[in-house]
């Protein structure tokens, strides 16, 4: 592991509450990749509620996050730097949720069935890692696996603090939550993985239903939070059934994910906010912003007082691992957690030159990888298909902790290529790799 201070936020324990964002005069409201196979619900000119459902799928359903008429339907640029089809909804009408008193359901009264059911109707997605729908996620749990529950209640990103923030002010709704998807997926057991640095002792003796461990991890190390620290923290911390067969098989789901599910399933409301960090020097204030989906980036700076400088480039999701994006009318979407605005000064020379082999990634790389063997086997030969699904089993292994591009000093996007190695079927991921080299 490396400590990496000069990462971690400098808003960590100086934001004490969240503020409540305004409603957008336009909300942005992502409905799906350009790719996906998603049904869209609506047109132009329609009406829609607040919590309406816009868009369908196998993988994911939309709501509309406040009433209005859609203004139009088009194609623009996303929070992870893709193109999708948004929905432009201008704000007008009554609400459907806000300002109205939610009556808590008995969800114990509900079975894992139903529980499915409901979360893909709500549109909750687990944005532990890449965000996925949570229902199809339990659905298809492995019979391998040995069905235990993992929550993380702080971020794998230490530039963010939106992750401690809500496990800090919204716990024990975070804990029914995990209760609720533990039934889902009939768990066999629960990990609570919290940072260690931290005051943690609740009472978990109102769930008889499985096991609930805890486990203690160094936030202010990295990398701490990914499936790979978790898991090895658990089996150094116990030798007791269940949780020491847990592996990367298992669910695992963050803080905000298990308020969603509280929200959708206690409370009745489809996904339809984030708690987001905005935060950088660019920016008058920094804040914990609940914020509707579809508000555009520029709408998030003016809600935190404007910019006292210009800006010279936008983070999301945190510095370490996060994406930058060049436009303020970028939406927020449901896998934003965080927004940084960043100064011309402290944007890092991104001339990319050729890897000189120092061997500094390897060295870095926590789960014994060969980024720039990954990178160079790839870019330097044509290889065939059987080839290039060997390398990409290879490249499944890496967590995406980035710390092979924080040492790199050819400034290569090594962890960005090894991402699309995982994620494009080999014959779409020359042209990938080109488009992120060019990129930067």
């Amino acid at each position: 592991m490396a400590l990496i201070y000069d990462f971690l936020s400098e808003d960590a324990g100086l934001i004490t509450k969240s503020v409540t964002g305004f409603f957008p005069t336009v909300a942005v409201i992502p409905l799906k990749h350009t790719d996906e196979d998603i049904d869209i619900l609506i047109q132009k000119d329609s009406a829609v509620k607040e919590g309406q459902l816009i868009a369908k799928g196998s993988e994911c359903s939309v709501h509309s996050s406040l009433p209005g008429k859609v203004i139009d339907i088009c194609e623009q640029t996303l929070a992870d730097g893709l193109k999708g089809i948004v929905a432009k909804i201008e704000f007008s009408g009554a609400f459907t949720y806000t300002g109205k008193k939610q009556i808590p359901a008995d969800w114990k009264n509900y079975d894992s069935n139903s529980i499915l059911m409901m979360l893909k109707e709500k549109g909750i997605t687990n944005t532990f890692a890449k965000s996925c729908c949570l229902s199809n996620q339990i659905s298809n749990l492995s019979e391998t696996c040995s069905r235990i529950l993992t929550v993380r209640l702080f971020s794998e990103d230490p530039s963010r603090c939106s992750d401690s923030f809500i496990t800090l002010n919204f716990f024990e709704k975070i804990k029914t939550g995990a209760y609720i998807v533990a039934k889902a997926m009939n768990a066999k057991g629960i990990v609570f993985a919290y940072d260690s640095s931290t005051v943690f002792n609740p009472d978990f003796s109102d769930y008889n239903q499985a096991p609930v461990f805890t486990v203690g991890i160094d936030a202010k190390s990295y990398p701490c939070g990914f499936m790979h620290e978790i898991v090895q923290a658990v089996k150094n911390s116990t030798k007791e059934l269940p949780f020491k067969r847990i592996g990367n098989r298992e669910l695992f789901i963050d803080c905000q994910t298990a308020l969603a599910v509280y929200d959708a399933i206690v409370l009745g409301i489809p996904l339809m906010s984030r708690y987001v960090h905005v935060t950088g020097d660019c920016l008058n204030a920094a804040a914990i912003t609940k914020i509707r989906i579809g508000t555009t980036l520029k709408d998030l700076a003016l809600q935190c007082g404007g910019f006292k400088r210009k800006t010279a480039g936008i983070i999301i999701n945190g510095v370490v691992t996060g994406n930058t994006v060049d436009s303020m009318d970028i939406p927020v979407s449901k896998d934003v957690k965080s927004v940084s605005f960043i100064p011309q000064a402290k944007v890092p020379d991104q001339q990319i030159e050729d890897c000189s082999r120092c061997g500094n990634c390897i060295d870095i790389c926590p789960v014994g990888l060969y980024p720039e063997s990954l990178y160079r086997s790839y870019t330097t030969q044509n290889k065939d298909d059987d080839h290039l699904n060997i390398i990409k089993q290879t490249a499944i292994l890496c967590t995406e902790c980035a710390l092979c591009n924080s040492v790199c000093p050819s400034r290569i996007p090594l962890s960005q290529i090894i991402k699309s190695l995982k994620e494009k079927p080999p014959k779409e991921t020359k042209e990938t790799i080109k488009e992120t080299i060019d990129e930067k």
